[in-house]
């Protein structure tokens, strides 16, 4: 499995449709996704919608806004407003901090990726 750990960090998160689970697989494979289980849940005032979390699966990536929406299938209107959303209820005021918030609440895998 070590070996399948150095070919997914080497794989480039901009140039694969599937970036959000790439990152996935790397926090499972590396541990972790364990690292933030044990710290207590402060849960937001608003629960984030469907379409919100699935946007927020790829903010820990390299992909835009432009090319989240083409993942999916989204304008990039739409985008702007579901991450001006999800900055809202995570109270964040940019993408790493509501990616690290993200992590808090265990809506996303704990490594960093950048």
């Amino acid at each position: 499995m070590t070996e399948s750990v150095d070919l997914l960090k080497a794989l480039p998160r901009y140039e694969t449709a599937h970036a959000a689970l790439l990152v996935d697989i790397l926090d499972v494979v590396q541990g972790s996704f364990t690292e933030v289980r044990d710290r207590p849940i402060v849960p937001p005032l608003q629960e984030l919608t469907g379409t919100e979390l699935r946007v927020l699966r790829f903010l820990p990536t390299n992909l835009s806004r432009s090319e989240i929406a083409r993942e999916l299938y989204l304008s990039v209107n739409t985008v702007n407003t579901h991450v001006r959303n999800i900055y809202s209820k995570l109270d964040a005021r940019d993408r790493s901090t509501a990616v690290e918030r993200a992590r808090e609440l265990r809506l996303l895998s704990a490594s960093v990726t950048h």
